[in-house]
């Protein structure tokens, strides 16, 4: 057949490890471009995920579901994905709370003005009512 196998024992000249040592994930951070990396206690860094931003033509025809999420109806329309910082949806900021667009200083004042603007409301109603009553007491 030509075919020959000789027998000796297996010694490999060299060994090169090319890969990471085993870790454990230590945390998650989420970039302004929306990328999710994970952390590892080795030191090492992986990209495990992009998080797309959503933006709907209608978005007040969402449906309200629990624990504030939002399903999609056919009043919103529908839903283009972008990337973080593209197109119309801004970008996603790490470790911080949703900024309101409340001028919360504005409403309070708004609020004391309106409440002003009853009771000045009610006195001018109660004068009225004072001097209908004194009008009647004079006819007779």
């Amino acid at each position: 057949d030509g075919i020959m196998q000789l027998s000796d024992r297996f010694a490999p000249v060299s060994v090169s490890k090319d890969g990471f040592p085993v870790g454990n994930m230590t945390r998650v951070e989420v970039d302004a471009n929306g990328l999710v990396h994970a952390l590892f206690d080795t030191g090492i860094t992986r990209t495990i995920y992009k998080v797309p931003l959503v933006d709907l033509p209608n978005p007040n025809g969402l449906v309200a579901l629990d624990q504030q999420t939002y399903m999609p109806s056919p009043e919103s329309g529908a839903y283009f994905l972008w990337d973080a910082g593209a197109g119309p949806t801004g970008d996603i900021v790490s470790y911080a709370r949703e900024e309101s667009a409340t001028d919360v200083a504005n409403e309070l004042t708004e609020m004391i003005q309106t409440q002003r603007a009853y009771s000045s409301n009610a006195k001018v109603i109660q004068t009225v009512d004072e001097m209908l009553q004194e009008t009647t007491n004079i006819k007779r």
